[in-house]
């Protein structure tokens, strides 16, 4: 059994690692600089009480976006059963000029124009074109990751490059 120092040891030094890469799926996943700092947080508080048992998997990064992408599913349905029973529609924020990535116009220019693209998407959409081609995960671990069957990331990867062309076509007026 790890000792209390040990553990947090091992947690801090995966934070280290891995804090990017985490808010880089979260804001892809929520759509919004903010959000994505809150997603990400949770999931790492989420991951930190199991941390004893989660640092002897062996792939805890892993385990970790599962949590994230469960916790981006429950804040998504948090805020669909808000705007209903308020009767409100709140759209996704644009990103700020500057951001954990940087000050660059064209990661900026980047970022807007997937969150523009990903924003007609539902959350399980989100997660499938998050996890597949942001994250770069196979089919198989992406199905593993969300707990979806292979075919269903197929499928829902499919639809949702679709929606995503069609927007894009939108927005550039062809």
């Amino acid at each position: 059994m790890p000792t209390r120092t040990e553990v947090q040891e091992h947690f801090s030094e995966f934070v280290a690692a891995h804090l990017d890469l985490l808010v880089r799926i979260a804001r892809s996943l929520t759509g919004s600089a903010e959000s994505a700092d809150d997603l990400a947080q949770t999931a790492l508080e989420k991951a930190y009480r199991s941390w004893p048992k989660v640092m002897t998997m062996a792939e805890p990064l892993a385990y970790v976006r599962r949590i994230l992408v469960n916790s981006a599913y429950d804040a998504w349905r948090r805020r669909t059963r808000l705007r209903h029973i308020l009767g409100v529609r709140a759209d996704v924020e644009d990103p700020p000029a500057t951001s954990r990535w940087g000050n660059s116009e064209d990661t900026v220019d980047s970022l807007s124009r997937i969150d523009a693209l990903m924003r007609p998407l539902t959350a399980k959409e989100r997660a499938v074109v998050t996890l597949r081609f942001l994250v770069g995960l196979t089919e198989a671990e992406t199905a593993w990751e969300l707990g979806i069957a292979l075919g269903t990331v197929k499928s829902t990867a499919a639809r949702a490059l679709n929606r995503m062309r069609v927007a894009e076509h939108q927005r550039s007026g062809v």
